[in-house]
Formats: C-alpha cells, sequence, structure tokens
C-alpha cells in the first residue's frame, strides 16, 4: 500500500507529468488526487499550448496554491510562477554579484527613466545612466531589448530596489570605438603624404579656417589657402558637406595643414594663360609710381604702364595726364608668370610720326605754322612737331614775329638739329635767308669781269643798289 502524502498550501512538491493538454498539465506526485496546472501558473507569459513545452514523463517542480475538497473528492491546484520568480531573483542576484549583461525589455517610461523587466521583474533604468543618444529615443525604445548590467540589488520585501545601468556597456563601447577610430585614423595617415592631393567633405568651421574630413583623418584648410583672391569669411567659400579636392601642404605628426589655392593657377597664370603677348587689354589705374602707373587688368592681376611706354612723344608729361581710376587701353608687350609680371605698352597702339621721317640737317623743308609763342614760331611737318626759335625765325632782328607769321602760313626753313629718338626737330629761317644772301653775293662776284680794281666800298655799294 502506498504511503499517500497530503500536501497544504504552499507546499513545494515535485511530480512527474503524466498527462498534457493545450491549456493544463497533470502531475502525479504521490498523493491521494493529482496535481494541476494551469498554463497561466505555468509561466509568464502563459505558453499558448503546453503541448509543445512539456511532455509526459518530465520532472515538474511547483507550489501548491490550494486544496480543494468537495464531496469526497479532492483537487490539488499547482503553480510554477513562485518557484520561478525566485529563480528570477537568483539569476538577478547573480548578474549582480558576477556584474554579468542581462537582457531586459523596456517596458514604460516616465521623467527620470525607464521601466524594464527582466524575467517578469522590473528594474529601473535612470536616465542618467543611460547612453546619452538613446534618452532622445525613449519613446521608440519602449517594447524593445535592452541589454544592461544591474547596479544595485536589495530585496528588501516592502520596498525592492533593483537598478539597472548602461554605463559600463556604453563606456566600454565608447572606448572600443575610440581605439578603432584610433587605429584606423592612424592607418589612414601612414598612407597621406605632404604634397597628396586627396578629396575629403567640409566638417565644420572655426573662425579663420575649415576642416575638411577624410575617412577616418581630418585636416585644417586655412582662410588663406581656400583662393588667390582675398576672402573675408570662409563660410562665404565653403558649406558644410560641400566635397573639395585638396592639396596636403604639410604634415607634422597627426596634423594636416591643407591648400584648396595649391591647385589652382594663380590669377597671374590663369590671366597669362587666356592672354597673349601683342594683345590689347583695358584696366584701371590703382597706382601711380616715379617710372609708370599700375594698372588692374583683372582681380589681382596688375600690370605697369611705365612712363617710356605711355607715348612716342618723350616730352608728353604722362604724369600730369594720368589719373587714379581712369580707364586704359594698352598691349601687353611681355608676361612673367613666376614673377607675376606684366609688362604694358600704350604707345604701340598709336601711330609714330617719326618712324617714316627721313630728315638731314641742313635740309630745306616747307613747314606749317601752327602758332607763335614766346619761345618761337611752333610748326608741324608730315604730322611732326618742330621749332624755329624766335632768334632763328628772322635775320632782321628788328621783325617782329608775331606779325611776320600767322597760323597756316607755309615756311621754308632750313632743318638745324634732328633727333628721331627724343622727338626734336629745330629749324631756321634766319640761316636760311642767310644762305640765300650769301648765294646772292657769290653770285654778284662771279657775274664781274674785272674784280681786280674793285674796292670793299665800290662792292657793297653797287650790292645796295641792287638790293634796292
Amino acid at each position: 500500500m502506498n504511503d499517500f502524502i497530503f500536501p497544504k498550501k504552499g507546499q513545494v512538491i515535485e511530480g512527474e507529468v503524466f498527462q498534457v493538454k493545450k491549456n493544463l498539465v497533470l502531475l502525479s506526485f504521490n498523493a491521494a488526487t493529482e496535481g494541476t496546472i494551469y498554463a497561466e501558473y505555468f509561466d509568464q507569459p502563459a505558453p499558448a499550448d503546453l503541448r509543445k513545452v512539456v511532455k509526459v514523463g518530465d520532472k515538474v517542480r511547483a507550489k501548491v496554491v490550494k486544496v480543494v475538497e468537495e464531496d469526497h473528492t479532492s483537487s490539488i491546484l499547482l503553480s510554477r510562477l513562485p518557484l520561478l520568480h525566485e529563480k528570477h531573483i537568483e539569476n538577478l542576484e547573480k548578474a549582480f554579484n558576477e556584474k554579468t549583461q542581462i537582457e531586459t525589455t523596456v517596458k514604460s517610461f516616465n521623467e527620470k527613466g525607464l521601466v524594464l523587466t527582466f524575467e517578469g521583474i522590473e528594474l529601473f533604468l535612470p536616465f542618467s545612466l543611460l547612453d546619452f543618444e538613446l534618452k532622445d529615443k525613449k519613446e521608440e525604445l519602449v517594447g524593445t531589448n535592452l541589454v544592461v548590467l544591474v547596479e544595485e540589488f536589495k530585496m528588501d520585501r516592502k520596498r525592492p530596489k533593483l537598478i539597472a545601468t548602461r554605463k559600463p556597456i556604453f563606456e566600454a563601447k565608447r572606448a572600443e570605438e575610440q581605439q578603432l577610430r584610433q587605429e584606423q585614423r592612424q592607418e589612414e595617415l601612414e598612407t597621406i603624404q605632404t604634397g597628396d592631393v586627396v578629396e575629403g567633405t567640409v566638417e565644420s568651421f572655426e573662425a579663420h579656417a575649415a576642416f575638411i574630413r577624410f575617412q577616418h583623418v581630418s585636416g585644417m584648410l586655412r582662410i588663406s589657402q581656400v583662393s588667390h583672391h582675398r576672402i573675408e569669411k570662409i563660410e562665404d567659400a565653403l558649406t558644410i558637406g560641400e566635397n573639395v579636392k585638396v592639396k596636403v601642404i604639410k604634415k607634422e605628426g597627426n596634423r594636416l595643414d591643407l591648400s584648396m589655392k595649391a591647385l589652382l593657377p594663380t590669377p597671374y597664370e590663369a590671366f597669362i594663360k587666356a592672354h597673349k603677348v601683342g594683345q590689347t587689354v583695358k584696366g584701371k589705374v590703382v597706382s601711380k609710381l616715379p617710372f609708370g602707373v599700375l594698372v588692374e587688368l583683372e582681380q589681382d592681376v596688375k600690370g605697369l604702364l611705365h612712363k617710356s611706354e605711355y607715348s612716342w612723344n618723350p616730352k608728353d608729361n604722362f604724369d600730369s595726364y594720368i589719373k587714379i581710376g581712369d580707364e586704359i587701353e594698352a598691349a601687353i608687350l611681355n608676361m612673367d608668370a613666376k614673377k607675376e609680371r606684366i609688362a604694358l605698352s600704350k604707345k604701340v597702339l598709336e601711330d609714330n610720326p617719326w618712324a617714316k621721317l627721313s630728315l638731314r640737317q641742313g635740309e630745306d623743308i616747307t613747314v606749317r605754322v601752327e602758332s607763335v609763342e614766346k619761345d618761337g614760331v611752333h610748326v608741324s611737318y608730315q604730322s611732326v612737331d618742330g621749332l624755329i626759335p624766335t632768334n632763328e625765325a628772322h635775320n632782321n632782328p628788328k621783325v617782329n614775329i608775331e606779325d611776320h607769321y600767322q597760323k597756316g602760313d607755309e615756311v621754308l626753313a632750313r632743318v638745324i638739329e634732328v633727333n628721331k629718338a627724343n622727338w626734336v626737330l629745330i629749324l631756321s629761317v634766319k640761316r636760311l635767308l642767310n644762305a640765300q644772301e650769301r648765294q646772292e653775293f657769290e653770285k654778284y662776284l662771279g657775274d664781274s669781269e674785272d674784280t681786280e680794281n674793285i674796292t670793299l666800298g665800290d662792292l657793297f655799294s653797287d650790292l645796295n643798289k641792287k638790293n634796292k
């Protein structure tokens, strides 16, 4: 005869499964009747079909929650939940003591943190112990799984205190990521050398610089290295996220100094590439120098117009003709990109009246009177200006040249000085008249049949009569 036990409420028993249905399990454990465990008391959440969880012959421990005796029959209701809860508490305590990670589910959140569940047990995770980036996603976390550590474990019956943390987890992750970034950065740095041309993305700005991000390394692009032209604000030339091509102009340790303008032609290089010697250009006078003027041809491109290239006439005073801001048209004489020099000439665009002039000293030419001044008679010959000085305007000093010469008169004069390099043409009427008188005198002498008995007085007497 078997000795039956009479279980009491709260007693823990172990039995063998002898029947399994969808929503309950029947145990035999040497009692007068079997024990019943319904699905909701088997586990939480309740299994949808116990037949998929347990099978006949399995050993199951459970706690007696109720003994019912009616009409000489009895039934024993069992539950595994209290035992599971105790086991879960043990697992939590073990995780706390051994500092092992556990996987929880985010149940809800409040103003101070997240409410988590682990095997039916609630834990609290303060925002101060949560990843900073996850705090902003608290609504999205509800219902998701979250790996944590047990920061505090106090199972006071009245007020248990179970605090979770992710701080060691995300700190370790950040340290690992930092180490990885450092290794990747070092590897990439070793592949970049001074003089290399690389492409990157504008990552951020400082007051006078931009930081360009490559894969794992960033370099500094100073405002002075963005363009050959002056830039007031670097934000005016670049935008965040913009792809740029730069040259590494200096590598010092982990620091990279970059340049965009090193890949661009200088303003002079660009100008010289687009223009040829002899080409006519226009520009604005920006500076006057003792030896010429600087003409701005394009932004940051200046050419020198030397005073000797202003006019064919060396007597032209270019300093009085040219003012700051004047627009000038000139031809390019020569260009040097390395020295950033451009020489200009204004006179080559103008006709040089002296170029075709062919005169020699002593030659007699007909000139046109242009004006009568204190210094003499100003004349022109084939578009060339000349001068008959006052003392050379007539062989009679009593003649008033202002009355004797009028503008538009044509006058025969003798060349006494011609200097094509200095544009000097000096003429004389007096010398021409004197020469003509000498010719008359010589002719008179040649016409006389007997000159042996002629006195000097007779000569002048006859000459005077002839002139009358």
